[in-house]
């Protein structure tokens, strides 16, 4: 990758990361009490975890890449993963900054077509897999009695309804073509419509290609529900770290609870998705779930901020990752 490239993609974690520490950063802590050996057990334990999560990550990538992605390695395949989802992390609107560096540095391996598609099967996939998420927790939601106000109860009523909805269209429609479609709906818009139908024909034939390989992906039934399932599997582990956040805590947290917390934080912070780092909105998610299961104020704190701790060493280990790329584009 161009060096002008990796210093935008490190200058937007390097913001990303400052924005965290502030947000995360409470005035009042026994920071001597909080900050021990217990703790840095327990960030191994949950980074141990985290790097198991990229594995499926990077398994379900090299599954939708098929026979294309022979030619990269599996070390390569995870560095991509890991500083893809440390650039979605840092930049607004999630997608804008990983996948666009997923794509550049694919194109070391395969056709620009190629890693397009493979991106953007993934990127689906991903958010499918995240869906699933939400709806197991919704379901863990109503299946406790609904033990929140009627404003929540509303507002997950909707949400499991919008994506259900979302999922049968994925399932219904998900072989047809994308790109080319996505570019012929920008061209009606105002202001970016000329600029988006000019580009659209320079490259009538790239979008073609990368349609093409797009569908055959998912025209393969199998291989579409194994990457579904392997990301839903991740999506699991993730709550995992807010079972042991709250265990080291003192908190007896089921796992059926970990997945509410995470369902009510990652589901708060995508809908207000402009924020970088989800910061404050994925607490605020996370406030609510805590006061379902009657963990106190001060707990849920600590909680954050180890969440947040753990967040801030992924994230700078993906933004150097960038750094530490010496690949060249073709």
């Amino acid at each position: 990758m161009k060096k002008h490239y990796k210093a935008i993609f490190f200058l937007i974690g390097i913001a990303g990361i400052v924005l965290l520490a502030i947000s995360a950063w409470p005035d009042e802590m026994d920071w001597q009490e909080f900050f021990g050996p217990r703790l840095i057990g327990l960030m191994t334990l949950l980074l141990g975890l985290w790097a198991l999560i990229y594995a499926l990550h990077a398994r379900a990538f090299r599954l939708v890449m098929g026979e294309a992605g022979a030619g990269i390695s599996r070390l390569d395949l995870y560095r991509i993963c890991v500083t893809g989802f440390a650039l979605n992390n840092v930049t607004p609107a999630g997608l804008v900054g990983g996948e666009p560096y997923r794509i550049l540095e694919l194109r070391n391996f395969m056709s620009t077509e190629k890693a397009t598609s493979s991106t953007i099967s993934f990127s689906l996939t991903y958010v499918i897999g995240h869906i699933l998420l939400w709806l197991t927790g919704i379901l863990i939601y109503f299946l406790m009695g609904s033990p929140a106000d009627s404003f929540v109860s509303i507002l997950l009523i909707i949400s499991a309804f919008v994506l259900l909805i979302i999922c049968l269209y994925f399932f219904a429609f998900r072989h047809r073509a994308l790109i080319t479609p996505a570019f012929r709906f920008f061209s009606k818009l105002p202001l970016v419509g000329k600029k988006a139908e000019s580009y659209a024909k320079r490259h009538e034939e790239a979008f073609q290609e990368a349609d093409r390989c797009y569908a055959e992906f998912y025209g393969d039934k199998k291989t579409v529900y194994r990457v579904i399932l392997l990301e839903y599997a991740a999506r699991l582990l993730e709550a995992g770290e807010y079972f042991l956040i709250f265990r080291y805590l003192g908190v007896p947290v089921r796992v059926s609870g970990a997945v509410l917390i995470l369902t009510l934080a990652s589901l708060l912070g995508n809908l207000l998705f402009m924020v970088p780092m989800q910061a404050g909105t994925r607490e605020g998610g996370m406030a609510i779930a805590l006061d379902i299961l009657g963990v106190d104020s001060v707990t849920g704190v600590m909680g954050g901020l180890i969440y947040r701790i753990r967040d801030l060493f992924c994230t700078l280990i993906g933004i150097l990752l960038i750094l530490l790329s010496r690949k060249k584009n073709k």
